[in-house]
């Protein structure tokens, strides 16, 4: 194995610890990562088919490129496309379930879209599509109404915010449909993608419950830090009608309206809420 193969690891582990001790969200990390070794292979092309998976591969050492091939892209298209679905599904979805079980939901669906690739094609395989669409899956199912922006690419681009389970259904389809063409020769994945994408939808199920749970368990601690950071009587108002309504929505449209007067204990800088109080600026949570 090459140097730049070694040196291509390395940044994917690097990345990786970053993300665990918290300094960046996986997502964020995810694409760092992914557009430095798409520069390192840019230079250096043996390191793709060094690092790629192939369905050959499965029962022998050379296994672990299942992992590595989720950080490998063929050209500057292949890694735009997959970048944007990233940013476009990915970040809410980390954001409204956590890192931990957007990792475990990210990889395990990577795992299996390849492992679905190797059932049904020879050949390598590349690229984070099987993963991102595990997460669109597990996105759909877990909170099937919550909008997200999707980029449509006509002579011009349009952005549209459409309920996640829509974008998953739409996806989904046109996967199952070349998936099952016979003699298809587009050069996509198409089953690694229905199949990371039924292995987020499963993984799902099994978190869903448990996720509601923590949700709950974190919205309760961060009103009670909320609590400790007002300031004035009309802050406080707001926030007895927070921990007052009933509906979901209204009491989250509460709960920015009130950040929007609260500046952060740390560094002064704008709050938002997803589940946690956090500050944009500095990475501040509470």
């Amino acid at each position: 194995m090459s140097i730049a193969s070694y040196a291509i690891i390395a940044i994917i582990l690097f990345f990786l610890i970053l993300a665990g001790i918290r300094k960046i969200y996986l997502c964020y990390a995810l694409l760092l990562a992914n557009f430095i070794i798409f520069l390192i292979t840019t230079f250096y092309p043996p390191a793709l088919e060094e690092l790629a998976f192939n369905s050959s591969y499965l029962g022998s050492y050379k296994i672990y490129t299942i992992f590595t091939a989720m950080f490998l892209h063929l050209n500057f298209l292949h890694i735009i496309l997959n970048m944007i679905g990233l940013v476009f599904i990915g970040l809410p979805f980390e954001y409204e379930i956590g890192s931990k079980k957007f990792a475990v939901i990210y990889f395990i669906s990577g795992f299996f879209a390849s492992i679905a690739f190797a059932l049904v094609e020879k050949g390598y395989a590349v690229g984070a599509s099987g993963a991102i669409f595990g997460l669109l899956g597990a996105f759909a199912f877990m909170e099937p109404f919550k909008k997200v922006v999707v980029p449509l690419f006509m002579p011009f681009i349009i952005f549209l915010r459409l309920p996640v389970l829509y974008v998953a259904i739409f996806y989904a389809s046109i996967e199952t449909i070349f998936a099952f063409t016979p003699y298809s020769t587009d050069a996509i994945a198409h089953s690694a993608h229905l199949g990371g994408f039924v292995a987020g939808v499963f993984l799902a199920v099994i978190m869903k419950k448990g996720v509601k749970a923590e949700e709950k368990r974190k919205e309760k601690i961060d009103l009670e830090a909320l609590e400790k950071m007002i300031s004035t009587e009309k802050q406080r108002e707001i926030l007895e009608r927070i921990k007052n309504e009933e509906h979901e929505e209204i009491r989250e449209a509460w709960i920015s309206y009130l950040l929007q007067q609260i500046k952060c204990p740390k560094c002064g800088g704008n709050l938002e809420f997803n589940g946690k109080i956090v500050c944009k600026k500095c990475g501040y949570r509470q």
